[in-house]
């Protein structure tokens, strides 16, 4: 998994948006910035349920939450995020809290290079 982990990686996979785009039909809105529209649109939730549930010590609720932005973090090529959130939705499974700030304190940041890369792309698609 060394090409999504560390901090060398790009916050977004562009073979994945690559595949969003061969799902564009003519003359429909632009597929990425619909999807990453979304994304940008619901994420903040999943992210503040994130964070409630490490300071809660709530290993349930912090299974659910990340579990959802995994695969969302994934739909739009975040695959680092969408790693980090797996391990945060593994710790909630496991109930092992231990560690839980550390890494929801990594996805965090890592949630912050993806809007700025995922904007850029939304921006980028309405220019073409």
């Amino acid at each position: 998994m060394s090409d999504v982990e560390g901090d060398v990686c790009k916050p977004i996979d562009q073979s994945v948006l690559a595949s969003l785009r061969e799902l564009q039909e003519d003359g429909e809105p632009d597929i990425v910035a619909e999807v990453g529209g979304l994304f940008i649109k619901h994420s903040p939730e999943k992210i503040s349920a994130i964070e409630q549930s490490v300071e809660k010590g709530d290993a349930k609720g912090l299974q659910m939450a990340a579990h959802s932005l995994k695969s969302s973090s994934a739909y739009v090529g975040a695959l680092y995020l969408s790693s980090l959130s797996k391990e945060l939705e593994m710790m909630g499974r496991a109930q092992a809290l231990q560690d839980a700030r550390i890494k929801a304190d990594m996805l965090k940041s890592e949630y912050k290079r993806v809007l700025v890369a995922l904007e850029a792309e939304i921006r980028l698609g309405k220019r073409t």
